[in-house]
């Protein structure tokens, strides 16, 4: 079925307000959700790393790909059989002089993920699959006096948490939390690759039940994470088959240029609602809608 109609902003948000009030709409996190905490950026990151490890950064590139080769040049020379080690040298260098206190309650993206949250008769969100590995919107979850469960390795056996965060990618907590972190960080493309590589991965299963069982939001994410060589044989494969009733999901995107409509053909072939807003700072705007989209439906007793 096509779904090029719901591209339209009135429409995909009373689509995805009505999958709010049915408990199906699902959370895919990406790094804009984390800008909040002040954390380094991609690049930032990898630096740090090589700086930490003695490695150069002066011929260091801004493109994805020679990021991820540079995390990777670490792993291979510093830590080829040690995944721990590796994961805190990421640890360490994600949360240098940070820390995630009261002031993370004041950013508005994380105001209005936590909206969504909210236990509420309109509905609410109660699976969040994030592709991060910090533990800022846990923080937050921790801080507003909700129960979350974050899930390292599935399956888990649901429970009376709030909301469950699945970290498929790993989950390095800050170290003033105090809790557990998975040991392990999929950083570089080479991780990726054995991840793809394993026949029945839990993880892979369980982002395939999820996307064909809830309507996915995708934030924080950005054009070139839907070409994701772990991800876009998902949506491909789920879409295909929830084609003839429904959309996969709504990929928030920021209205760039003449060329938005190719791109968005693209998201629409693999069953995906390219959904634009004119900046990503409207993005909390678009999500506190939903939410109040969905309040509208409950009849108020007089």
């Amino acid at each position: 079925m096509d779904f090029d109609y719901l591209t339209e902003y009135d429409r995909a948000v009373e689509f995805l307000a009505d999958s709010l009030s049915a408990g199906t709409l699902v959370l895919f996190l990406g790094a804009g959700v984390s800008s909040g905490a002040r954390l380094p950026d991609w690049r930032a990151l990898v630096e740090s790393m090589r700086t930490e490890v003695g490695l150069p950064n002066d011929d260091l590139s801004s493109a994805a790909d020679s990021l991820e080769r540079a995390a990777e040049e670490i792993r291979r020379r510093f830590y080829p059989d040690d995944e721990r080690g590796f994961a805190e040298l990421v640890q360490k260098c994600l949360y240098r002089g940070t820390s995630l206190d009261d002031s993370v309650l004041g950013d508005r993206l994380l105001t209005a993920l936590g909206a969504l949250l909210m236990g509420s008769r309109r509905g609410s969100v109660r699976r969040i699959v994030t592709f991060n590995f910090d533990s800022v919107l846990e923080s937050y979850i921790w801080l507003n006096g909700l129960v979350p469960q974050v899930v390292l390795q599935p399956p888990v056996d649901e429970g009376a948490e709030d909301v469950r965060l699945y970290h498929p990618h790993g989950f390095l907590p800050h170290p003033d939390l105090k809790i557990k972190g998975s040991g392990f960080v999929i950083l570089g493309s080479r991780s990726i690759n054995l991840r793809i590589g394993e026949p029945y991965n839990p993880w892979i299963e369980l982002l395939r039940h999820t996307l064909s069982t809830g309507v996915g939001l995708f934030v924080g994410l950005s054009e070139h994470s839907f070409r994701d060589r772990a991800l876009a044989p998902l949506l491909t494969a789920v879409g295909m088959g929830l084609s003839a009733r429904r959309p996969t999901g709504f990929w928030v995107l920021k209205k760039e240029n003449a060329n938005d409509s190719e791109v968005d053909k693209e998201f629409l072939d693999c069953n995906i609602v390219p959904l634009r807003v004119p900046s990503l700072a409207e993005v909390p705007k678009l999500l506190l809608e939903i939410c109040q989209r969905a309040a509208q439906t409950i009849p108020v007793a007089g």
